[in-house]
């Protein structure tokens, strides 16, 4: 029981000083959201692409209650909890799709299993291997667009933050961004450091391109030997 009391306290305790005073935690690939504030207005604009069941899009929402979160999320069955998770907050708009590097109905690798959070517009590749417990045993169309569509279809002409867990696509997608990457500030972005999906571009490249936009990075959860993690970069 002392223990069990104990273990409770110390993870209470280590998500207060992560949540609120943005203290890395060890062996994780999280990274605080109370790093964001300094980098953004108090009104931003947010993508939350891979958006899942809405946790990401309910704290974000939560730490900037003035700014809108447009969450995007294309499997059905996923974007049905994204609804429901949304109506915590009335500052989190809900969109049916993915964002992509082209326009229309495209085929969608979904996952079950350990995760259902590893579906990806690629065909996984050592994912397989590195998570056996996550299969992908089918492929659904889905709806996607282009961020640049999209944001003149819906008349915004900046994003301060992308926040995306793409599962491997998030590259192809920024470089379709034409319009709008130059007028983001912040991205958080889950990075490969392994073929997971077949075509993916893994970190150093991706940090690569980003840098050739402005972008630096000042945070980084990529912990060793894990074949994923995620990055903070922002504008310089």
């Amino acid at each position: 029981m002392i223990k069990r009391i104990f273990r409770s306290a110390t993870y209470h305790i280590s998500e207060f000083f992560f949540d609120k005073l943005a203290i890395p935690q060890i062996k994780s690939e999280r990274i605080s959201k109370a790093l964001f504030s300094k980098y953004l207005p108090t009104k931003p604009i947010i993508i939350d692409c891979g958006a899942h069941e809405g946790h990401d899009s309910e704290q974000l929402a939560r730490h900037f209650p003035e700014g809108v979160v447009h969450a995007f999320e294309p499997v059905p069955e996923l974007y049905a909890r994204l609804e429901e998770r949304k109506l915590k907050k009335k500052n989190i708009i809900t969109h049916q799709l993915a964002l992509a590097d082209k326009a229309g109905t495209l085929q969608f690798y979904v996952s079950e299993g350990q995760s259902d959070g590893s579906s990806s517009l690629l065909p996984p590749k050592t994912h397989l291997t590195d998570h056996p417990l996550t299969v992908f045993k089918k492929k659904i169309n889905i709806n996607a667009v282009t961020l640049d569509g999209w944001a003149s279809e819906h008349k915004i002409n900046r994003v301060d933050l992308l926040w995306l867990d793409m599962q491997g696509f998030e590259m192809q997608m920024l470089q379709a961004s034409r319009e709008i990457l130059p007028t983001v500030r912040v991205i958080h972005t889950e990075v490969s450091v392994r073929d997971t999906y077949e075509g993916v571009v893994q970190y150093p490249d991706f940090r690569r391109f980003l840098e050739t936009k402005g972008f630096s990075v000042v945070a980084e959860a990529v912990p060793d030997g894990w074949d994923m993690g995620n990055v903070l970069f922002v504008k310089k």
